[in-house]
């Protein structure tokens, strides 16, 4: 009796194991194979209900099943979440598509005769229910992958490995619902948002006649720079503020790629910001401009929370020199330099919606 039960509950087990192993992705068989331990990062794949819509300012509506977004490449982060407030909300491991690996494939495309780079638009998230999360296209492009703003399709709590099951401090203890927005990069969970359905692109308003218009290929030098708020246009005066010194900035852009290393000076940005546009927070959205045309959408989000936002200048000196165009807006920590506007000449707040 005792040998019919044995042979009957390794049986069973063989079966789970063929069943479990079956479902796992090859590599994660072969690490198995190799190291005799089951990996603790197995392979996620997105759900099939999942889907999702980018539409707006695109060169048409991409629509995304389940099967699709399975195509893009994933990646797996820790994050820590806080509310605005800085209440702790939990650790977790979160497996996803970065929207850098995403955008890659959206054709954006404004009407004739506007600027015609990708580089002032918003994106918006929106999530079944309707609520939304803004960012500047730039800040899901060209920063670096440190932190990489991603859509989630599964969560996993980090856990103590004393009493796991007595620990009380996650506030997530399930998965994520279709696709959440995770922004690992931020300093609190505002502009997460779960079960997003629609990416849209589109640029916001702007006081085109105050505004230089696009000249490709033609070098100017800005004769200074001028602060736009609503009805109130006032020149940017540099000489009272602290210049900072940049050592050793790695130059890379999308164009000519490696540039190299380069000293510079400059001043932070959210101190002129701070000056010039009172009451500026996070919640504001700012237009760099260049006396060529070429521009730049930074949210204050960026600017005032995130330390990449630290390490924004108004550009006045690079190898000892004055900067070609005279003032440059410079966001080291990017990744690409696409975001450098040369010949600064005009920033605008302006409204996301």
């Amino acid at each position: 009796m005792i040998k019919k039960y044995t042979t009957l509950l390794v049986s069973a087990m063989l079966l789970t194991s063929m069943a479990f192993f079956s479902s796992c992705d090859p590599d994660a068989m072969k690490i198995m194979a190799v190291t005799g331990a089951t990996p603790l990062a197995m392979k996620q794949v997105v759900p099939e209900k999942n889907s999702l819509t980018v539409d707006g300012m695109v060169k048409k509506t991409y629509t995304f099943s389940g099967s699709a977004l399975r195509a893009l490449a994933s990646t797996r982060i820790r994050v820590h979440e806080f509310t605005s407030k800085k209440e702790y909300k939990g650790s977790y491991f979160y497996t996803g598509i970065s929207l850098y690996h995403l955008l890659e494939g959206i054709a954006p495309k404004k009407p004739e005769g506007t600027y015609d780079r990708p580089l002032d638009m918003v994106v918006t998230f929106t999530s079944r229910d309707g609520k939304k999360s803004r960012f500047s296209y730039g800040e899901l492009t060209c920063t670096d992958d440190n932190d990489p703003v991603i859509l989630a399709f599964h969560r996993k709590e980090i856990l103590p490995s004393k009493n796991a099951d007595k620990y009380k401090k996650n506030a997530y203890h399930d998965d994520v619902t279709g696709l959440r927005l995770v922004a690992p990069g931020d300093a609190d969970d505002s502009r997460y948002l779960d079960d997003v359905t629609r990416i849209t692109m589109t640029v916001p308003a702007a006081p085109e006649d105050t505004l230089p218009p696009q000249k490709k290929g033609e070098k100017c030098s800005s004769t200074g720079i001028t602060a736009i708020d609503g009805e109130k246009a006032e020149k940017v005066d540099l000489k009272n503020f602290k210049t900072v010194a940049i050592k050793n900035w790695l130059r890379f852009g999308h164009g000519r790629a490696y540039k190299g290393f380069t000293d510079a000076a400059g001043i932070r940005l959210k101190e002129v910001l701070g000056k010039y546009f009172p009451g500026a927070t996070s919640d504001d959205w700012f237009l760099f401009c260049a006396c060529d045309g070429y521009r730049v959408l930074i949210s204050g989000y960026e600017i005032f929370k995130t330390d990449d936002g630290d390490l924004m200048y108004l550009m006045t000196h690079m190898k000892g020199k004055k900067v070609p165009g005279n003032y440059m807006l410079a966001p080291v920590a990017d990744w690409f330099v696409d975001r450098d506007v040369w010949g600064l000449s005009h920033i605008v707040r302006v409204k996301a919606k």
